[in-house]
């Protein structure tokens, strides 16, 4: 089965999505950490400044998404196909952000991970019409 669209595009607006918010919600944070000159901005006195430290990573998942949807567009071009492991590890990911953070873009995640096996039932049962 060929590499649907969706997958690359969903990964992508997750992504988008992410660091729109990250941006939004740590713009302070963001700009104090331009006011230190950004190197080394998440430590102060050998002491590690923790919302500082979460929107780095915060930013840098939600790059991470958009480079792992933009890697899937890719192989749908080649004609290569989604990785069996993609959509149950999104799954599995999206489940745990979910556990730990219910107010959380978890969702979107096992949205996306679902979507392809509720594209093959649904072409399965317009195929025996």
């Amino acid at each position: 089965m060929k590499s649907p669209y969706f997958m690359s595009y969903g990964l992508i607006a997750i992504g988008l999505l992410h660091n729109l918010v990250g941006l939004l919600m740590g713009w302070e944070v963001l700009t104090a950490m331009h006011q230190d000159g950004w190197f080394a901005s998440t430590i102060k006195q050998d002491m590690m400044l923790f919302d500082r430290e979460a929107i780095v990573w915060f930013l840098v998942c939600g790059s991470l998404f958009i480079l792992l949807g933009c890697v899937l567009k890719h192989m749908q071009q080649h004609d290569v196909p989604l990785p069996g492991l993609l959509c149950p590890a999104l799954f599995t990911l999206g489940l745990i952000i979910v556990i730990i953070m219910p107010l959380s873009g978890g969702y979107l995640l096992i949205l996306l991970a679902l979507v392809p096996s509720i594209t093959r039932l649904r072409y399965r049962k317009s195929s025996h019409l």
